[in-house]
């Protein structure tokens, strides 16, 4: 089974046209090829037109049919329906573990086997090109002229973002090309840059925020767009992202709704608020209770896992039919305390509110300052690190006694 280097499609072997996309394929390696071609240019195999109506061989010149009269299309050939968005999906099987695995991924996320990202085919890396399919495997960054393995979404060592889906016509892309090879539209790829993080210790919890690139403040990605300037970061991996994009080109984070209990962005099909832990509707995002079996928003059903072997449950199970393991809470289990700024659920020891940011005591969770060195509620001594070195500074050190790396106001 190959995949339509267009439309990412499953297609069998040996066929000239995507029966989703209508692309036009050599037979032999499952390329895309012009509908005058004889010859593949990614593997050479030859072939001669047919007729349509007698099956008579013709030359890509001809304007009718030398054998029946057949007039051919002399006009512009009829666009194929635009492609949909490629969406992974999980239909390739790794050859050497038997994982499934993304298409499009360059590598088996379990064993580490490397594969074909147009294909699924496993390759070494030395391979120049894929035996299945004829991908170049290995391609220039435009930017440094770093080699990289087809596939690849980002540049580690200048940053620049590639652009995997042509925004004209849908063509998926594996390298870095000027144009979309098949309908020749200008393709752009984006140096972007990343908020740099900061972070301090709180007793023996190290605080990680990051630095707005575009005005400087201080926030939290987590939580939405910089409250002064309103850039959004992912938070994820700290990159700088367009306004209107939901996927990170760099590591691929999405963003989803707001958590309706926290306001905390989520992924799309999230199960549970990562911020607050509030049970969510993977369908519609609506609050869903533990034990619930369906969404009282949407409708959707819901099916109860097993957290040991992900076996199904039911809600009156107190241990599961196929592990025997204990559902429900531990024994001696408590609820967190929740947030003095924002009121959402934090864990027991947090140095910070994981929604609003709020410095907090690890010890009774009360709100404290960021340069505070002790906790007004309950006494407990607050020590400042320095983020580089992580070296111990005092509140009003405006440079690292150990480092010298100077702090922000």
């Amino acid at each position: 089974m190959l995949h339509c280097p267009r439309c990412g499609g499953s297609v069998e072997a040996g066929v000239d046209l995507c029966p989703h996309c209508e692309a036009d394929l050599c037979p032999a390696c499952g390329a895309l090829v012009a509908p005058t071609d004889t010859a593949c240019p990614t593997c050479g195999k030859q072939w001669t037109l047919a007729c349509p109506r007698c099956d008579g061989e013709v030359a890509p010149e001809d304007a009718t049919c030398p054998h029946c009269g057949f007039v051919f299309d002399s006009g512009p050939r009829p666009a194929s329906p635009e492609p949909e968005p490629h969406e992974p999906s999980h239909d390739l099987t790794c050859p050497r573990c038997g994982t499934r695995v993304y298409r499009g991924d360059p590598a088996c996320a379990t064993c580490g086997q490397l594969l074909c990202p147009r294909c699924g085919l496993a390759v070494d890396e030395d391979d120049a090109r894929c035996s299945a399919c004829g991908l170049e495997l290995v391609f220039a960054c435009p930017g440094c002229g770093a080699e990289l393995f087809a596939g690849a979404e980002v540049c580690p060592e200048c940053g620049v973002v590639f652009a995997r889906q042509c925004p004209a016509c849908g063509e998926l892309l594996f390298d870095a090309p000027d144009r979309c090879p098949k309908c020749q539209q200008p393709v752009m790829h984006h140096k972007r840059e990343t908020a740099r993080q900061e972070s301090r210790r709180v007793g023996s919890v190290i605080v990680r925020w990051v630095n707005c690139p575009v005005c400087g403040a201080h926030f939290l990605p987590a939580r939405g767009a910089c409250p002064e300037c309103g850039t959004r970061v992912c938070p994820k991996c700290s990159t700088l992202l367009l306004p209107d994009e939901i996927t990170c080109p760099r590591c691929g984070f999405e963003w989803g709704a707001a958590c309706p209990c926290c306001g905390a962005a989520l992924e799309p099909g999230a199960a549970e608020c990562p911020a607050c832990g509030q049970p969510l509707c993977p369908e519609c995002g609506a609050a869903v209770g533990e034990n619930d079996t369906a969404c009282v928003a949407c409708g959707a059903e819901l099916v109860l896992i097993c957290s040991e072997c992900e076996g199904e449950v039911s809600p009156e199970d107190t241990t599961c039919p196929h592990c025997g393991a204990a559902l429900g809470a531990p024994a001696g289990a408590v609820w967190s305390p929740a947030c003095p700024h924002c009121g959402a659920v934090v864990e027991p020891g947090a140095a910070e509110c994981p929604v609003c940011g709020q410095p907090l005591c690890p010890e009774c969770g009360a709100a404290i300052g960021e340069n505070d060195t002790s906790c007004a509620a309950c006494g407990t001594a607050l020590v400042l690190f320095c983020p580089e070195c992580e070296g111990e500074v005092g509140p009003d050190d405006t440079v690292c006694p150990h480092c010298g790396a100077t702090f922000e106001e």
